[in-house]
């Protein structure tokens, strides 16, 4: 598990790195159906776990 409360700084990493890659984001926190039809753009979601998996490897290696 990742200890938030021991490492503060670690919330404004994540917070840069989900602006920064806001595709990564969608997937991360899914998308919905009709999100993605008020915003005129196809419906992204994570088919699988290893796709979170390397954006959490990617947020590692820049933290």
């Amino acid at each position: 598990p990742v200890e938030w409360d021991k490492h503060k700084e670690w919330t404004s990493k994540a917070i840069t790195y989900l602006i920064n890659n806001p595709t990564f984001c969608i997937k991360l926190f899914s998308d919905s159906t009709s999100d993605a039809k008020e915003e005129n753009r196809c419906k992204v979601q994570a088919k699988e776990a290893k796709t979170i998996q390397e954006g959490i490897e990617g947020f590692r290696r820049n933290a």
